[in-house]
This record gives C-alpha cells, structure tokens and sequence, in this order.
C-alpha cells in the first residue's frame, strides 16, 4: 500500500506539473501574440482611411431616401479609437451595414451591375473582420483590404454615375417615334417584317441542276 500511495503520489504530481508548464507556455504565447498585436495596432491605424471619393451630384440626388448606404458611408468615415477591440467592433458594424445595402436599393439603381458590385464588397468587408478577429493579425493583409474595400465603394458610385450618364443620352430625332412603328407592325403582322433572303444557286451556261433532264 505504501509503494502504491507513492506511486499515486507521483503520478499527480507529474499531472500537477505537466498543467503548469502549459499553463505557463500558454501564458507566454498570449503575452506574445498581445506585444505583437500592440504594434500591429498601430500599423492598422495609421492605414484606416478610406478615401472615397464624394459623389456626382446627379447621383446624390437619385440616392436620396437610400438610408442604407448614407449608414454605411457614416460607418466608413468613423475611425476606431483605442483597442484592437475597437477596430474588431467596428468591422462588425461595416458587415452588417454592407449586408443592409441590400435593402431598399433606389429603384433607378436596382440593377443586376449594381447588386454585383454589392456583393463584391459584402465579400471584402466580410474578409477584413476575418482577419481582423484573429488571434495574431496579418497587418498587411488587413491593410491591402481596407484598401480593396475603398476601390469596391469608388467602383459602386462609378457603376451608378454610369447608369445616370447612359439614361441622359440623347437619343437621335424620331428614334423613339420609329421604335414605336416598328413594335407596333411586329405585333400586327409578324410576317410583314422582312426575312432574310436566301441564296439561290446561279444558272450558268453549261450548269443543270442537280435531277433535271438531259436530252
């Protein structure tokens, strides 16, 4: 019983040690990632500028009442302030604003080009709280997405700055009046639109059709 005790004794205390030590390596690899992450701090927040550029008046205009996207660039232009946490928190706001934009999109804007470039963003805004939520973070990665994130916004507004030029196109005089006509035969008579023409083989001396009768 006595060697029995002991050899008990042992064991916990071989248990008692082993938890220690990785408590203590724990410890240290915590202390590591937090020193890393101190410097990465600031790093990042030197990078977090978004510069958008400001919108084409005529744009504005028709985005007026979207209160979706008036959020989500309020969102983009508040830096963080403090903690790595801070930035962590604000990532989760720009996904969750960037989600919304698919609500109530102007019916102007409502377009399969504009939901496109919607969701590219979505996807960068949803990377940058990735990697920004881990435990040591990639700071050039976080910086190349912040960036990314800014190019998506510039080429949303471009898209839309595009849709509002094509609409103001003149078209050429009696354009409108022609299409008009036009539709309007189609749907009387379909068979009154000219057909293409198909090409017969040419008659020469010498040439007889494929069947005809000799003499």
């Amino acid at each position: 019983m006595k060697y029995l005790k002991l050899i008990m004794l042992c064991c916990f205390s071989a248990v008692l040690f082993s938890c220690k030590d990785d408590d203590a390596k724990r410890q240290a690899e915590n202390i590591k990632a937090a020193k890393q992450n101190d410097s990465i701090l600031k790093v990042i927040s030197d990078n977090w500028k978004f510069n958008i550029p400001p919108l084409n008046p005529k744009v504005g205009e028709k985005l007026s009442g979207w209160t979706e996207w008036e959020q989500l660039n309020n969102e983009l232009m508040q830096r963080p302030v403090g903690s790595l946490n801070a930035y962590r928190q604000k990532t989760k706001s720009l996904v969750t604003k960037t989600e919304m934009l698919r609500n109530n999109i102007p019916e102007f804007f409502n377009r399969p080009q504009v939901k496109s470039r919607i969701s590219v963003l979505d996807t960068r805004v949803k990377s940058l709280s990735t990697y920004i939520n881990l435990e040591v973070i990639p700071a050039k990665r976080v910086i190349e997405l912040i960036n990314s994130i800014t190019h998506e916004v510039t080429s949303l507004q471009n898209q839309m700055n595009e849709l509002v030029i094509l609409k103001e196109v003149p078209k050429e005089t009696g354009e409108d009046e022609m299409l008009k006509a036009l539709d309007t035969i189609r749907m009387a008579n379909p068979d009154a639109m000219p057909q293409p023409q198909s090409s017969t083989p040419s008659t020469r001396p010498g040439f007889s059709m494929p069947g005809a009768n000799r003499n």
